[in-house]
């Protein structure tokens, strides 16, 4: 039988359990023999195995052997700028990305492996809890699935094929375009929220579920909704990965990534990016090392956000339910009371409040380039890009970077990532559907 690239990692997700570095709860037996799987207590390793997957797609490997959703996603952004010389790499940065590209094969993997493991973990407490209606990590579990879901709409073009098993039989997943998958994403965020589960959480995962739901109503250009679905979310709440100094692979990539030379933080990248350095804003912090990279050649600026290689990542936070509040005031056609809420929260912080808004143009800038400072390195801006071309009317040039790229001949035209060509032994499967923002 053929099988997709993704088939191994299915059956992986389905029956082994995995030594996880928890987001929540690590206090829970993590190594289960897997004839034991179909108990409570396998469920339970299934929820922590997903967790450690979901982390690993989203954050990236200690190890340096693969790159992460939030690494890659803000390499084809203007987060950062290719400071060392893989060239599976350089065609992300400089947004000319072949489907035979290797780093992106990981990625999708990875990605593929944590919606997987999140699927199958939900199934299993569902069906082997002893109480299943009175547990949170069932809604948790159909979250991170959302979550995965909408990284791969955000950053990936349309087609992509989601596969799945029916007992011991591949189900060959159909191409589905962006705005299938952020339903989709949609759909997994509502059933976290529909979960009786839910009256037992102390308002983490209810609070995940309820800012998951509203990025996939943002991204689908349902600002109201978007808006309404984060009204309950506290601006303190956050939601994060958790790493720790060993093993390798469970070490903050994004910091190891920054700190080993390799990915520095970009600056007015091809004209358009935003001015990260420049603008030395608290919320970038970075160093200027005074040096280049280990490609000898480009400046090195070096992110200190992760301070280390046990610092934990945001998935969602209150600071995202408040902008996209924000966004919400621009539509239809708006842009009073942007600024102030957007000088709301840069006040919780001591920055200077921003000049109001003359224009809808302007509280559009502010807004992005606010949610670009907050939201820097946690995957956010690669979609936000794309968002600004497809929602709000803006030319691809101005807003990618382009014309010469430093490290020789010139950007692309990518918006996004394509289908990697190994997803081609799925039957169903014919690649990108298109590659429009």
């Amino acid at each position: 039988m053929r099988q997709t690239i993704i088939a191994a990692l299915l059956i992986a997700a389905a029956t082994t359990g995995a030594t996880a570095c928890g987001l929540l709860d690590t206090d829970q037996p993590n190594i289960v023999d897997p004839g034991t799987l179909e108990t409570p207590e396998g469920a339970q390793t299934r929820r922590l195995g997903a967790i450690t997957d979901f982390a690993f797609a989203q954050d990236g490997d200690g190890t340096q052997s693969d790159d992460g959703h939030i690494l890659l996603s803000g390499l084809m952004a203007d987060e950062f700028v290719l400071s060392t010389t893989p060239p599976t790499e350089q065609e992300v940065d400089q947004r000319r990305v072949f489907e035979n590209n290797g780093t992106l094969t990981g990625l999708f993997l990875n990605l593929h492996r944590a919606r997987a493991s999140a699927e199958a973990a939900a199934d299993a407490l569902q069906r082997l809890d002893l109480e299943p209606d009175a547990d949170p990590g069932i809604a948790e579990m159909h979250s991170l699935a959302g979550y995965s879901y909408l990284y791969f709409g955000e950053s990936f073009c349309s087609g992509v094929p989601y596969s799945s098993f029916s007992g011991d039989s591949l189900i060959f997943g159909t191409p589905q375009t962006t705005t299938q998958t952020l339903e989709t994403a949609l759909a997994r965020f509502d059933a976290a929220l529909a979960h009786p589960g839910l009256a037992e959480d102390d308002g983490t995962v209810t609070s995940l579920a309820a800012v998951g739901r509203a990025r996939a109503l943002l991204d689908l250009g349902r600002f109201d909704e978007a808006a309404d679905a984060v009204a309950d979310v506290p601006t303190e709440f956050q939601y994060i990965t958790e790493h720790s100094e060993s093993p390798l692979r469970l070490q903050n990539a994004i910091w190891s990534y920054s700190t080993g030379f390799l990915w520095s933080v970009s600056d007015e990248e091809g004209g358009a990016g935003l001015p990260f350095v420049t603008e030395e804003d608290p919320r970038v912090p970075f160093v200027d090392e005074e040096d280049v990279g280990l490609d000898g050649s480009t400046s090195q600026f070096t992110l200190t956000k992760y301070p280390g290689p046990g610092a934990s990542v945001v998935v969602a936070d209150g600071i995202e339910a408040r902008l996209i509040e924000a966004e919400a005031l621009l539509h239809p056609n708006g842009f009073t009371g942007v600024t102030a809420a957007l000088n709301a929260l840069r006040q919780t912080i001591g920055l200077p409040n921003l000049p109001t808004a003359g224009s809808r143009d302007q509280a559009i800038d502010q807004l992005f380039s606010e949610r670009a400072f907050w939201m820097f390195a946690t995957g956010h801006r690669l979609g936000d890009m794309r968002r600004l071309i497809r929602q709000y009317g803006r030319a691809p040039d101005d807003v990618f970077p382009t014309g010469d790229y430093l490290k020789g001949g010139e950007y692309g035209d990518d918006v996004n990532l394509p289908i990697p060509v190994d997803e081609r032994n799925n039957p169903n499967s014919a690649g990108c559907l298109d590659r429009a923002p």
